[in-house]
């Protein structure tokens, strides 16, 4: 995994502690279909779930789900505005953990986000991701449950005969240089997703996409 800078952010452009950021997905190509070859399109949707200091302090996850109709082998999907919201725009606090899962449909998506926000809280539930997050709430934490919570999520749906393509997770830090890495674009990619992250603070985070969805634990 890459990484580039945006721009120069000077000093005194960014507050810490006051500042909103927002982290997004800017572009994604789908390199490869995960069904059969004889089905000309795919129908791939992307699954987001956050956890700021706030969230872990008053256990809840920020949730976002977009899917795409339509899309055939080599598209490249780039999003206008800031690009489609994983996380924000808010102050993470003193960190923001994220994992981010590229799935395939198998079936018509039109409910799909009401399936997928459920299977997140009944598994949240079962894992005990409240109290785990009450114990302590770290940023090594956070991104643990994370990563379990995505593995949960990717077998459910796989067992609704949906095909996991790609995932990818991050740590955002307050205390170091530059703060939340702002400005700074992640490339990740496998055989079958390339994607980018980018966080932006918010002077320059106009024209986002649709908010993530707070689940309160």
């Amino acid at each position: 995994m890459s990484n580039i800078f945006m721009a120069q952010l000077k000093p005194n452009d960014f507050s810490k502690t006051e500042d909103k950021i927002a982290v997004v997905i800017k572009e994604f190509t789908l390199k490869r279909k995960a069904d059969g070859i004889f089905q000309r399109y795919s129908e791939p949707y992307i699954v987001s779930l956050a956890i700021d200091q706030s969230g872990a302090n008053s256990p809840s996850i920020d949730f976002n789900l977009l899917p795409f109709p339509n899309v055939r082998k080599g598209d490249k999907i780039e999003f206008d505005g800031q690009g489609h919201l994983v996380y924000g725009p808010d102050n993470p606090g003193e960190f923001v953990a994220y994992s981010v899962l590229f799935m395939e449909s198998d079936e018509d998506i039109r409910n799909l986000g009401k399936t997928v926000e459920k299977i997140v809280k009944d598994e949240a539930v079962s894992l005990g991701i409240k109290a785990l997050l009450a114990a302590v709430p770290t940023y090594s934490t956070a991104i643990t449950v994370l990563r379990e919570l995505t593995s949960l999520v990717a077998k459910r749906m796989q067992e609704n005969k949906d095909d996991e393509l790609f995932r990818r997770n991050g740590t955002l830090l307050r205390d170091v240089t530059p703060p939340f890495d702002v400005l700074r674009t992640y490339t990740g990619e496998n055989d079958f997703i390339k994607s980018k992250v980018s966080i932006i603070p918010l002077s320059t985070s106009n024209r986002l996409g649709k908010a993530s969805k707070r689940i309160k634990l």
